[in-house]
């Protein structure tokens, strides 16, 4: 059974249409943020949650670790990030506490999101990121994961309208510009619908937004090889900035 919402527009096609109109896309991403923590809340109500305790870290921390390692095996460009990212699986490792776990979409990209009209934005397809075993996917996880995967999905969404175009070209400053404003607003909406704030753990969010990116590096390497730059380009801003707590 599944419910039908008829006239919706998935909020990657909105987010697109906007980017091709020069037009920012804050309100809407400000919503979707608001809809996102709804939905989590609804998630800790009605499923368990746990503590995130000492060893849980350590667990996230190793997995950062096997996905570096698995990502510079598949795209040996990858290898001379390593360094800085083995900085950040050693923060997190070394973090005293985090959030409770709790059950989370898993793979939320603006794709999973539909613009149902009155309704607002509907969240949808709760079967986690494809290519992660399916136990891993059930599992209590942090929130953190859903909003790093929302805010690479901005991210794909202003930028591939500028893959190769070249490093100077004016449009590049405005895709950087609209892929800041729209992540900005997806926090504040988050936050401000009773989600964690963001700011208070912007390591967690970094970590995730890594882990993701070198996910899709993999995935564009092995699919849409014209499109790799745009998560390598990521992992670089990433892990450009200091690292440590």
């Amino acid at each position: 059974m599944s419910e039908f919402l008829p006239a919706a527009v998935d909020a990657w096609t909105a987010a697109c249409v906007a980017v091709q109109q020069d037009r920012m896309f804050t309100a809407e991403a400000e919503g979707i943020g608001a809809a996102t923590a709804t939905v989590h809340a609804a998630l800790a109500d009605s499923l368990p949650t746990r503590p995130c305790d000492p060893r849980t870290l350590q667990e996230l921390a190793a997995h950062l670790d096997q996905r570096l390692t698995w990502a510079v095996r598949e795209v040996p460009e990858l290898a001379r990030h390593t360094a800085r990212a083995q900085e950040v699986v050693r923060a997190v490792r070394d973090l005293p506490t985090a959030p409770r776990l709790q059950r989370v979409h898993g793979d939320l990209h603006l794709g999973q999101v539909l613009d149902a009209g009155a309704r607002g934005w509907v969240l949808l397809d709760f079967e986690g990121e494809p290519l992660r075993p399916l136990a891993d996917r059930n599992r209590p996880d942090l929130v953190h994961r859903d909003l790093a995967g929302m805010m690479r999905s901005f991210d794909y969404a202003a930028r591939h309208t500028v893959l190769g175009l070249a490093p100077d070209d004016p449009r590049r400053d405005r895709a950087r510009d609209w892929v800041e404003q729209a992540c900005r607003a997806f926090r504040a909406g988050y936050t401000g619908a009773g989600g964690h704030d963001p700011e208070r753990e912007e390591l967690l969010l970094r970590a995730f937004e890594l882990d993701k990116a070198l996910y899709e590096v993999v995935y564009e390497s092995r699919n849409r090889p014209a499109w790799v730059e745009l998560p390598l380009a990521a992992v670089h801003r990433l892990l450009a900035e200091e690292t440590t707590v």
